[in-house]
């Protein structure tokens, strides 16, 4: 069955790239060149290579360098570069500020930047909100991901859920001047396989027509035992690139079955002992029939069109479908040692999104003022049904109980009884926005100013409770740039999320998450540049269930707050005439709870749980003088020691990871073949992999151990 899906996907993939060379025209002295996709973070001079314009929304198109926010652009180059399989492991392979959970050991997907959490179905594409994935990050779609650090509501808008310190927008691939025509196929260790494939085209007399499919297979048994998957991807893009309209039509497929994943312990935050040393890497913590599937099928149409007046229309409708079913269950520790599996339960989620925006751009003089200004209306509406069966009593099951954590013996597969409805809702964001950047002195100082006013609407259909609210989130950013090659910059921004409902549908008001920082850009010639920046992110606390039972408060209420303060460091350099591209990164977050309500019902002053004060993350790249077309690679990342409860009485380890890599080029008679190799977790380290959850709870997941990887690629 395996080889048979293997074969299906190449032969679409071989009869397309024979219908598009039938009908192209290629001389003899055509260069088939792989298709250059610019890499790594910011800018600048110092990489050669950049992924220099961002979308900023309100803010307008911009360049990621002169921006008066903390905003990073990874392209698609850099991503397939690191050889995650995911998009949030890529992003928090290359940036210092992040990182991540999910992604290649579970099932659940995201970021945490600047010590706050951002799910992967809160991500954007093409600006639309929401329309990533529900519960994955896929990667065959993506031609860049672009991370905004810090609050950003104001900025892009608000997804139904909220956000709190960070945003995403995936823009997808689009066709080329240039054919692209690329057929390859990676091998990961244990024994998982991926052939994929990357095809466009652009027709027309201006090549204003263009076509992009993209997809990918992978399937197999990973470096864990008992934990594998089989994942489908699929990427089509349609566009048109006229005089005045540009617009397009993208659909997008995936699907990831895992069996033996989602291994992560629960609530450490209330263990009266420190969590043992992490196993080997290789051990699973959960049997091999507790499996997730994730599904999400997309499809959107944005365009753009050239007004009078030097103005710009922009606008876009998208849907996505998504689906989360199997089963799951919550393993919590008993001692240093031991674990039961708790909770286990069938469940089928089914999440819809509807995603929509408008905006107009322009811009004019005034005399010797500029003004940029932006106007838009931006709307999303999530529908969940959620229905799961009741948990299985892990008493009454004896190998549910007593497990031991570095020999576990894992039980057989119980019997679920029927499912039943748990949720079954729709969360509604409506907004409208405006900002005008005044430039002075030729641009030199430029000001912006402006906010976005958000309704949120929620109906809950089992209770037949409906509920709204409102709040208007101001902008202020502040660019100096003295010369091209350095930019001062601070702003003030709002992130929002949905406040709680009570039983009479009194929606509480919206938590409002206030950042200020700080930051310098500075290119030191054409072989240097530093980034650097300071900032602090408060977000407001609720009270929970459990802590209104002991206060005169209702739940959902706001009390105390979350703070956190850092500074952000980053060097890249283009060296030996750029074939020696090194870069660091290094991160310092100090995140505090001031009167903050726990998930336990306690009012608590401390640290966030499971949140580094330190990360470091350096990379290097060399193309060797002695072998052309040979390039070595390396990558460093380091997480400093954190806390599993907020009084600090027990640490989660520090730990690094290094992986390194081998790129090979050549032609053979004028074709492109690429060859890679490399190891990620070189040292087989064992580790825990910290992630904080909402009222400052702490869970870990087993860190994957070492695993080896292999992609030839073929370029025509």
């Amino acid at each position: 069955m395996k080889a048979k899906k293997i074969f299906f996907y190449i032969s679409i993939s071989l009869s397309f790239s024979l219908y598009v060379n039938a009908n192209s025209d290629f001389s003899d002295d055509d260069t088939l060149e792989q298709v250059e996709v610019i890499t790594e973070l910011e800018r600048y001079k110092a990489t050669n290579k950049l992924k220099s314009d961002v979308n900023l929304s309100l803010l307008g198109q911009q360049t990621a360098f002169t921006a008066p926010i903390s905003v990073v652009n990874y392209n698609q180059q850099a991503i397939e570069q690191t050889e995650a399989r995911n998009i949030v492991d890529a992003i928090a392979k290359m940036d210092a500020s992040v990182m991540n959970f999910g992604g290649e050991t579970n099932t659940l997907s995201g970021i945490y930047v600047r010590g706050l959490q951002l799910d992967a179905r809160q991500f954007s594409v093409n600006g639309l909100a929401g329309l990533h994935s529900s519960y994955n990050s896929p990667l065959s779609a993506v031609a860049s991901a672009q991370l905004i650090k810090g609050a950003s509501t104001a900025t892009v808008g608000m997804d139904p859920e909220g956000s709190s310190g960070a945003s995403v927008n995936i823009q997808t691939k689009r066709a080329t001047d240039t054919p692209i025509n690329i057929l390859g196929m990676r091998w990961y260790s244990q024994d998982r396989t991926q052939p994929y494939f990357d095809f466009g085209r652009r027709f027309g007399n201006n090549n204003q027509w263009g076509i992009r499919i993209s997809g990918l297979y992978r399937d197999g048994d990973t470096t864990r035992e008992q934990f594998s998957e089989r994942n489908k991807e699929i990427a089509i893009g349609a566009d048109y690139q006229g005089d005045k309209l540009r617009a397009a039509i993208d659909y997008m497929y995936t699907k990831r079955a895992t069996k033996g994943g989602r291994a992560r312990i629960q609530d450490i935050q209330d263990l009266d002992f420190a969590l043992a040393t992490a196993p080997d890497g290789a051990i699973n913590l959960i049997p091999h029939w507790s499996g997730q599937t994730t599904e999400d099928q997309t499809v959107m149409a944005t365009f753009e069109y050239d007004l009078p007046h030097q103005m710009i229309l922009s606008g876009g409708i998208g849907h996505m479908a998504s689906k989360y079913y199997g089963a799951f269950g919550q393993i919590r520790m008993t001692d240093p040692q031991t674990y039961n599996i708790q909770s286990m339960r069938a469940m089928d989620y089914k999440i819809n999104t509807t995603s929509a925006n408008l905006k107009l751009h322009g811009d004019f003089n005034t005399h010797s003022i500029s003004h940029n200004w932006n106007i838009g209306w931006d709307s999303v509406i999530r529908t969940r049904d959620f229905k799961q069966s009741p948990v299985i009593d892990y008493k009454k099951v004896t190998t549910f109980r007593n497990i031991n954590i570095y020999h576990p013996i894992l039980p057989s597969a119980p019997t679920y009884k029927a499912l039943i409805q748990s949720t079954d809702e729709k969360v509604q964001a409506h907004s409208v926005a405006f900002a005008d950047t005044v430039g002075l002195f030729e641009d030199v100082l430029r000001l912006t100013l402006g906010g976005r006013y958000q309704w949120i609407k929620q109906t809950d259909y089992q209770s037949n409770i409906h509920a709204n609210s409102h709040r208007f989130s101001p902008m202020i950013t502040l660019a100096y740039q003295p010369t091209s090659d350095l930019i001062w910059y601070a702003n003030y921004l709002e992130d929002l999320e949905p406040g709680a409902v009570d039983e009479d549908g009194v929606m509480s008001k919206p938590l409002v998450s206030k950042q200020i920082e700080l930051g310098v850009r500075k290119n030191w010639g054409e072989q240097y540049t530093t980034t650097f920046s300071l900032y602090q992110l408060s977000r407001p606390g609720t009270i929970t269930s459990k802590a209104a039972n002991n206060y005169p408060r209702k739940a959902g209420e706001q009390q105390g707050k979350e703070r956190n303060r850092g500074i952000e460091f980053n060097l890249y350099a283009n060296l030996l005439n750029g074939h020696l591209r090194p870069n660091l990164g290094i991160s310092y977050n100090k995140g505090e709870l001031i009167d903050y309500a726990n998930y336990a019902g306690q009012i608590i002053n401390g640290v966030q749980v499971a949140s580094p004060r330190i990360i470091a993350k350096a990379g290097i790249e060399w193309d060797t003088p002695f072998i052309q077309g040979l390039t070595l690679n390396s990558a460093i990342q380091y997480y400093g020691s954190s806390y599993q409860d907020y009084a600090k009485k027990y640490k989660f380890p520090s730990y690094t990871t290094v992986d390194i890599g081998a790129k090979y080029t050549f032609k053979l008679q004028q074709q492109q073949f690429t060859v890679k190799l490399g190891v990620e977790n070189l040292f087989n380290k064992n580790y825990w992999q910290v992630q904080r959850g909402r009222y400052d709870r702490s869970f870990a997941v087993l860190g994957m151990p070492r695993t080896y990887w292999a992609n030839v690629e073929f370029s025509f």
